[in-house]
């Protein structure tokens, strides 16, 4: 039977939790679509594949020092060699920096159609029907893919993660990696001391209307340890230089999908919102009840947030 297979995404040894929302795409499309849900894993060993194991049926394990870290020609290569060896209708990749870095190679390298930043994959019969935003999110468009094979790429939160359970089956497949034409030195962490916004699971995000860097420490910064979860900002708070650029959520800046996202003094422009709409649950605090963020809001507070954000740590 045809396989639909996820391409695992893995560093310094660890899973993503990204991989883990890929697990639980390709079983619903592999269902949608007849056919079986796999995974393939590209690394030095099998650590990782045992660990894919835990989420999905099947694993195809790609071994090779060359793979030991992340580079496009590597991927793209032992992509190629499980789309040989199974039979493999379509990829689905994380559209994260590395995903978007390489996923392009692998369908060229497997001469399929390709979709990226999708939010959604249906079947019309045994055609592939993605969804993806356009215009910074303001329309949804649907592609269908009319090649055999086909690769997607999907955004973050676009689907559950995939809960553990079971022991699925670890395949080798055999590649010949060539020439790699990048060398990997080392990962610069932008964010030092502190987790990778992307993955936290509650997110307090200053605006403009913090009005100053001080406030924004004074207010935003409590709040978000209060609460034990990470701070984050809007692009005018950035380049402001109020916090960090790695702390920017939005088009220009990272993609969140944490358990409960507060927005203060944040009036949702449509470059913020393409980077948190995928929250579980979005609290908004602006004092403009015609603000577009109360339209995303699954609560919405109009009001001073210098006097809303003191009253919920008092009541924390």
């Amino acid at each position: 039977m045809a396989k639909i297979v996820l391409i695992a995404e893995h560093r310094d040894g660890v899973l993503s939790e990204g991989t883990l929302e890929l697990c639980k795409a390709t079983k619903e499309i592999a269902a949608a679509l007849g056919a079986d849900a796999a995974a393939a894993v590209f690394a030095a060993d099998d650590a990782i594949a045992n660990e894919v194991a835990k989420y999905i049926p099947e694993v195809f394990s790609v071994t090779d020092a060359k793979l030991a870290k992340y580079n496009a020609d590597g991927f793209a290569q032992a992509a190629k060699a499980v789309a040989d060896a199974q039979d493999v209708k379509g990829f689905v990749i994380a559209h994260s920096y590395d995903g978007v870095d390489y996923a392009a190679k692998v369908a060229m390298a497997i001469d399929a159609g390709i979709v990226s930043n999708c939010n959604k994959i249906e079947a019309d019969g045994a055609t592939v029907v993605a969804t993806r935003n356009t215009f910074n999110g303001k329309i949804q468009e649907q592609k269908k893919v009319s090649t055999d094979k086909f690769v997607v790429t999907l955004e973050k939160g676009a689907y559950d993660v995939e809960a553990e359970g079971g022991a699925g089956s670890v395949t080798a497949v055999a590649a010949s990696i060539g020439d790699i034409r990048t060398d990997v030195k080392e990962y610069v962490e932008t964010m030092a001391g502190s987790v990778d916004i992307s993955q936290a699971k509650v997110i307090i995000a200053g605006g403009r209307g913090v009005k100053d860097g001080d406030k924004y420490k004074e207010v935003i910064i409590p709040l978000a340890e209060k609460l034990g979860g990470e701070y984050a900002a809007s692009r005018p708070v950035v380049d402001s230089g109020w916090t960090d650029a790695a702390r920017q959520v939005g088009q220009s800046g990272k993609v969140v999908t944490p358990d409960l996202y507060l927005a203060a003094g944040i009036s949702g422009a449509i470059q913020h919102v393409a980077g948190m709409k995928g929250s579980q649950c979005i609290v908004a605090v602006n004092k403009d009840p015609e603000a577009p963020i109360f339209q995303l809001a699954t609560y919405g507070i109009v009001g001073d947030l210098f006097e809303v954000i003191p009253a919920m740590m008092e009541n924390l």
